[in-house]
């Protein structure tokens, strides 16, 4: 008797390996026969669930900021934090790969990407990305209404956090205390606005 394969199921799988070998070769140095390998499959089977490298590059960074989304949503419902400790948590999570080393590599991959030209999918990667932009947007502004936080511009802040998360993306280094020296300069300039908005009340 055949065996029964989920389309959908076999998809996400090959998604979650791809996001490993992507993460760990690069996509210019990535081809079929290393996803087909680190998938336990062959590379015509895996033409059954996707046309080319592209498509799957497009759909495992697809996936993962659609998970960043998520885990910042999490994170924004938490209301066991301040909204100023929820903001630090984010940048925390973005700019952490010890736990989650594709995650931080793949980002790499899709800001060098994102530039590439127009089409449907790269479309979808940058609302993913401008969501993330909102969200951060989002937390901002609700701390300046909690009076955690002096009154300011919060898209031009929250630019500016997502400007420091893609440098330091792009800039990626492995030396730890370089990175946590970055991430503590940011958290520094919360919390001097949060410091500063109290001495003004």
């Amino acid at each position: 008797m055949p065996k029964i394969v989920d389309y959908d199921s076999k998809r996400k799988e090959i998604i979650e390996h791809s996001k490993i070998v992507f993460a760990k070769h690069g996509y210019h140095n990535t081809n079929l026969s290393l996803i087909s390998k680190k998938c336990g499959m062959g590379r015509t089977t895996l033409y059954q669930y996707f046309e080319n490298k592209d498509e799957i590059f497009y759909h495992t960074v697809g996936s993962t900021l659609e998970e960043i989304n998520t885990q910042v949503d999490v994170i924004a419902a938490n209301e066991n934090l301040t909204f100023v400790e929820k903001l630090k948590e984010v940048i925390h999570q973005l700019t952490n790969d010890e736990n989650n080393n594709y995650t931080f590599m793949l980002l790499l991959e899709a800001w060098l990407i994102l530039n590439r030209g127009k089409n449907e999918f790269l479309e979808n990667l940058k609302i993913e990305t401008q969501k993330l932009k909102e969200k951060i947007e989002d937390l901002i502004t609700n701390a300046i209404e909690a009076r955690e936080i002096k009154p300011v511009d919060s898209k031009s802040l929250a630019v500016t956090i997502y400007s420091f998360i893609e440098t330091f993306t792009l800039n990626r280094t492995n030396n730890k205390l370089d990175r946590e020296a970055k991430t503590k300069s940011l958290n520094l300039l919360i919390d001097g606005l949060k410091a500063n908005f109290r001495r003004e009340l």
